[in-house]
This record gives C-alpha cells, structure tokens and sequence, in this order.
C-alpha cells in the first residue's frame, strides 16, 4: 500500500481547491481553508476536482462548511467533484444537498 497523498490547498478569488485526500489528518487545514475564505455574501467556490479520496471526515467538514456559510447568508458550491468524489456524494446521499457537487 502506498503512502497518502499529502493535501493541497489553494485558495483564491473566491475558489478554494483541494487536491490530494481529505482524511481526518488533513480535515482541519480543510475546515480552516473554508474559514478563511469564507464570503460575507455572495458564493464560496470549492473546487474537488484534485481530490482523490474523501472519508468521512472530509465529508464532516464539507457539510459543516455547507451549513455555516449558509447559515451566514452566502453559498458554498462544490465543484468539478473527481468521479471517487462525485461516487460517495451519491452514495451518502449528499449530491442533492451539497450545492453543485458534481458538477
């Protein structure tokens, strides 16, 4: 078994994108990426098209993010979800309720 991807983050414009896995070691720098970038107003861009395994950390701190950038008045939107991703979203459950995932 190989060794895990080490997670990376960009985050600019409006965009933050994540490539490598999301995992309960990388879920805090994850959940403080969203933070930081985190709109007043407006939408919240979360690109998942680098991320090639999600557990249920990572998927803890999406619907966490989903809900208190909501509840601030802004959108999160996920998008470009890799096909792994785009899999468990449906499999969860959760494509209808994260806005854009998949897309």
């Amino acid at each position: 078994m190989g060794q895990p991807e080490t997670l990376t983050i960009h985050s600019e414009n409006g965009t933050v994108r994540f490539a490598g896995e999301i995992d309960a070691a990388s879920a805090a720098s994850c959940e403080a990426a969203i933070e930081a970038a985190r709109p007043t107003g407006g939408k919240l861009l979360v690109d998942l098209s680098g991320v090639t395994f999600i557990d249920s950390s990572g998927l803890r701190v999406l619907v966490k993010a989903h809900q208190s950038v909501e509840f601030s008045g802004a959108k999160l939107v996920l998008v470009h979800a890799s096909p792994a991703v785009a899999r468990l979203f449906e499999i969860t459950g959760l494509t209808n309720y994260l806005n854009g995932a998949g897309e």
